[in-house]
């Protein structure tokens, strides 16, 4: 689990440096409202993709994890499995034909089309399930590489809008098309039964509803924005969105290993070894989480025009609602993929996760005409509060999941002191790229002497122990 959740890691740090580059670059071609095109029809065609992959990121990596050392029940379950994702595929695909044609009637959202395309070849889910991360981490990153070539060497004027667009949505399309090859000599080919897909459906369709829920306060922020509001607007958010993706990253790592190893230890009954991937998964959320959402939002205010470039200063704001929410996506993903799914405690997810859309979709639809953007993030904000904060109560006779987070209160004590260090220094340096990363360094010493006190004091050698 600790191989494969560095391996994640180390790809979804690549995921973030490699916008680093790209980010400011397409920032400044296509300006705001362009950003916030692309990012809209993006949104769009993503929600589309969510009725074609379905809840098979958890349901399919649940299934595969808890069968994968009996082949032929594993190749059972892929092909029937993967067949009814080829049915809801077509099917989502004829819909979306006709609304690029009867509703949106743009380039733009007709190219789309490619990525959602892409979702009818993702078998992510069985590789997951089988613990095999090496193989995604490896051809993603190759295509990434490429990809991030080509938008440098093609992305000139603003016009090349469209060129981006297919650039992105063909790499999508390569990234799932290159895992097939690998399935030889995992899997063997069985005939499909209809009565073995019929049986699939009933509980993935139980586990895409919080799926479909969390788009409604994810995805749909962005559509709300382009709806209510502006493509301006959109692209302050989407810009502000990038950054949140950076402590997100290890929330999503962790997720994607520790859900099959869960499923696995809980089909052996292997309670305290759980406990402990519990325990130590909670450690290390709280402590990407008061050191990076801390530390952007100590210098988002110079980071900002520096990575982004002129226009992009309401992101600022944005990022003060959005960071603080990291902390309870964090702890809810934790007990999501190390609790109630390998549990098959599905109910209590998906009450919360629809409890949540619902307040969101209310804050949204109150706060985007005052504020845009800034409303979004505020809805975003109350929403996973209310939805990690309903988890913890429903299982609170099961795991005591405040326990854990209070055993690292200090972290959060660090992490405040080291934002209220960063933000009063002001520094005489003209360049405010060396601004930036001297403040960086600055907060960074800070948060680890101090985290190196407290653990001497408390006689602990590292994190975790």
């Amino acid at each position: 689990m600790k191989k494969n959740f560095i391996m994640n890691v180390s790809y979804q740090f690549l995921c973030i440096c490699l916008p680093f580059i790209v980010t400011p670059y397409i920032s400044r071609i296509f300006g705001a409202e362009g950003i916030g095109v692309f990012s809209y029809n993006m949104t769009v065609a993503s929600y589309f993709g969510l009725f074609v992959i379905l809840g098979l990121n958890n349901y399919g990596n649940r299934e595969i994890a808890m069968n994968k050392e009996e082949i032929n029940r594993l190749s059972s379950l892929f092909v029937n499995i993967y067949m009814m994702q080829v049915l809801a595929g077509i099917l989502v695909l004829s819909v979306y034909g006709w609304y690029c044609v009867s509703i949106a009637k743009t380039t733009v959202s007709c190219v789309f089309g490619v990525y959602l395309l892409s979702y009818l070849f993702d078998i992510n889910w069985f590789f997951f399930g089988m613990e095999e991360f090496k193989i995604t981490v490896i051809r993603n990153t190759v295509i990434k590489l490429c990809t991030t070539v080509l938008i440098l060497t093609f992305i000139r004027e603003k016009d090349d809008l469209i060129i981006y667009v297919w650039i992105t949505v063909v790499s999508y399309l390569l990234t799932q098309l290159s895992i097939w090859p690998f399935l030889k000599g995992r899997i063997r080919l069985v005939k499909p039964s209809w009565k073995e897909i019929k049986r699939h459906i009933a509980p993935n369709f139980i586990l895409f509803i919080p799926v479909l829920g969390v788009s409604l306060y994810n995805m749909m922020d962005k559509v709300m924005i382009g709806l209510i509001s502006s493509s301006v607007e959109v692209g302050y958010y989407e810009s502000a969105d990038k950054l949140k993706a950076i402590p997100i990253m290890f929330v999503t790592a962790l997720g994607t290993v520790a859900l099959p190893r869960i499923s696995y230890l809980n089909s052996k009954s292997k309670e305290s070894e759980m406990e402990r991937v519990f325990s130590n998964s909670v450690t290390l959320i709280n402590f990407v989480m008061t050191s990076i959402c801390f530390g952007i939002m100590a210098v988002c205010s110079e980071f900002v025009p520096v990575f982004f470039g002129e226009g992009f200063e309401k992101s600022i704001d944005v990022l003060y609602f959005l960071l603080p929410s990291c902390f309870f996506v964090g702890i809810g993903n934790v007990m999501k993929t190390q609790f109630l799914i390998p549990k098959k405690r599905d109910g209590i997810y998906i009450q919360s996760i629809f409890i949540g859309a619902g307040l969101n979709l209310v804050i949204n639809a109150v706060m985007i005409p005052r504020l845009g953007a800034v409303g979004a993030a505020i809805a975003t904000l109350f929403t996973e509060i209310v939805v990690c904060g309903y988890q913890v109560i429903r299982i609170s006779s099961d795991v005591q999941v405040m326990k854990y987070v209070m055993k690292d209160g200090y972290m959060y004590v660090i992490g405040m002191i080291m934002f209220l260090a960063v933000k009063g220094i002001h520094l005489p340096i003209a360049l405010e790229l060396l601004n930036v990363m001297t403040k960086i360094f600055i907060g960074g010493v800070v948060y680890v002497a101090l985290l190196a006190v407290i653990q001497q004091a408390k006689g602990r050698k590292g994190i975790g122990k």
